[in-house]
């Protein structure tokens, strides 16, 4: 479709070992947590975090929106890993860097 573009082997397999690590660093600071719906309450079938000044979340009293802290930790976020926000660098033609990265 257009917009999109798929690369594959555009990062190599040192790169995305070191990539996986950086997330778990995420993680690690702001564990995953499962989301739940707005108005039922029903949670969601993923768990996720975030990373960066603002991060996605939903829950039945606020509903979906973006905030600068875990909802269970209360805590901010963590940076975006630099690797990410290089790999943004490269492939992205949009001028400015991301606020937010859900993982």
């Amino acid at each position: 479709p257009k917009g999109v573009r798929h690369m594959p082997g555009y990062i190599a397999r040192p790169a995305q070992e070191a990539l996986v690590k950086e997330i778990r660093r995420v993680v690690q600071a702001a564990p995953l947590y499962v989301p739940a719906m707005p108005r039922t309450g029903k949670q969601m079938s993923v768990r996720m975090t975030n990373c960066g000044a603002l991060g996605w979340v939903t829950d039945k009293e606020r509903g979906y929106r973006y905030q600068p802290t875990h909802p269970v930790t209360g805590e901010p976020w963590p940076p975006i890993p630099e690797a990410l926000l290089q790999l943004w660098r490269e492939v992205s033609a949009y001028p400015h860097l991301p606020e937010g990265c859900l993982v």
